[in-house]
């Protein structure tokens, strides 16, 4: 997924979102996915710490070029 440099968390979500929706229609998989539970029920995440706040720089939490994100399962409360 590419983003500008100085991209936001909330911006990197909407291009997850956009990347994921293109390869589904591609592959003729699911055609639609709640985006609303996927974001409740999952946090992203970068080297062990949540992207929790959507107003923050990818650069604050230290993302770089060819970094990888990835989803874990929230924990209930």
């Amino acid at each position: 997924v590419v983003v500008v440099q100085n991209a936001l968390v909330l911006e990197l979500k909407k291009a997850l979102r956009r990347h994921i929706q293109l390869r589904q229609a591609r592959q003729g998989g699911v055609q639609h996915l709640s985006w609303k539970y996927i974001w409740r029920t999952y946090h992203l995440t970068y080297a062990g710490e949540k992207l929790a706040d959507d107003r923050k720089k990818l650069r604050e939490y230290g993302i770089r070029n060819r970094d990888e994100v990835s989803f874990i399962k929230k924990l209930r409360k």
